[in-house]
């Protein structure tokens, strides 16, 4: 997951790969805490695309 709520700011890298599929699949710590989203609406509010 993207890490907001930080005092400080972090960068944040995503994998421009992720954008050739029309859902990916974000985890957040636990088996109940998955969803499908669409690759740019996750990129969105970290405002990231970036070669890794």
């Amino acid at each position: 997951m993207l890490p907001f709520g930080h005092k400080t700011h972090l960068r944040i890298f995503i994998d421009p790969d992720l954008r050739q599929y029309d859902e990916v699949w974000a985890a957040a710590g636990t088996w109940h805490d998955v969803f499908g989203i669409e690759p740019t609406n996750l990129s969105r509010p970290a405002k990231a695309w970036s070669p890794i």
